[in-house]
């Protein structure tokens, strides 16, 4: 199971805003717990991890990743999120936005 961010991922969160060499357990740290309603869902299907951003009771999905490596999945998902506005990041600091 990879356990760290490739060169070139790493270097994208950089231009996100986000400085550090991301293991997964950092990654996790990072991302919302919730976003309004919907929460955060891991699971592990056959050969494949997602991530997503799940409302509990109607299972409306706002947000789905997908990889064969958790990691990716958890990468992707930490990505949109930065690119949406979930996390700000700025001056070497990160904080969650609750929407």
């Amino acid at each position: 199971m990879k356990q760290v961010l490739s060169f070139d991922q790493m270097k994208h969160l950089q231009e996100l805003g986000l400085y550090h060499t991301y293991t997964l357990q950092d990654i996790l740290d990072k991302l919302p717990c919730f976003i309004g309603n919907e929460v955060l869902t891991i699971q592990k299907l056959a050969d494949r991890y997602t991530c997503l951003y799940m409302e509990f009771y109607t299972r409306s999905i706002i947000k789905i990743t997908e990889s064969k490596e958790l990691i990716d999945a958890a990468y992707e998902m930490l990505c949109w999120c930065v690119e949406n506005g979930y996390v700000k990041v700025g001056m070497n600091v990160l904080s969650i936005v609750a929407k």
